[in-house]
């Protein structure tokens, strides 16, 4: 009998030490549970100040920002000025062209109708002479017009 009761007796005690356990465990879970919560907030508030910090650093560039798109614009006016100068400058050097050689029209052959050959043989004279004249690439100033239309 005697062996019944400390058989029961150590029983008790393992279980009360399985029960502790348990306790301990849950204990254990629940305190790395308010750890991972409160670290939480602390990632949430570090997140926060970068935001903020990101925000104000874009404010301050907002400025600077503008004043360059400015400069830009009247850079792109002064251009676009400048452009319009050649341009008229062109058209002057191909009215004056066309009084120097009234006489003979570049356009048309002996037989009156164009032809292609010669006409593209008097184009490349023409820029050759303004090339001379004016120091101006015709190419040049095609392609910025054409493409300066495009941006």
């Amino acid at each position: 009998m005697l062996k019944k009761i400390i058989k029961k007796k150590k029983e008790k005690e393992e279980k009360k030490e399985e029960e502790e356990e348990k306790i301990e465990k849950e204990l254990e879970e629940e305190i790395k549970k308010e750890e991972k919560e409160e670290a939480k907030p602390r990632v949430d508030s570090d997140l926060t100040t970068k935001i903020m910090e990101r925000i104000n650093e874009i404010e301050n560039r907002l400025p600077r920002i503008d004043v360059s798109i400015d400069n830009l614009k009247r850079e792109l006016d002064d251009i676009k000025s400048r452009l319009q100068k050649m341009d008229d400058t062109l058209k002057d050097v191909m009215v004056l062209y066309e009084v120097v050689s009234s006489q003979i029209n570049p356009f048309v052959s002996s037989s009156g109708i164009v032809d292609v050959g010669e006409l593209k043989r008097k184009v490349d004279d023409l820029e050759k002479d303004l090339k001379l004249i004016i120091n101006i690439d015709l190419d040049k100033i095609i392609d910025e017009i054409l493409y300066g239309e495009v941006m």
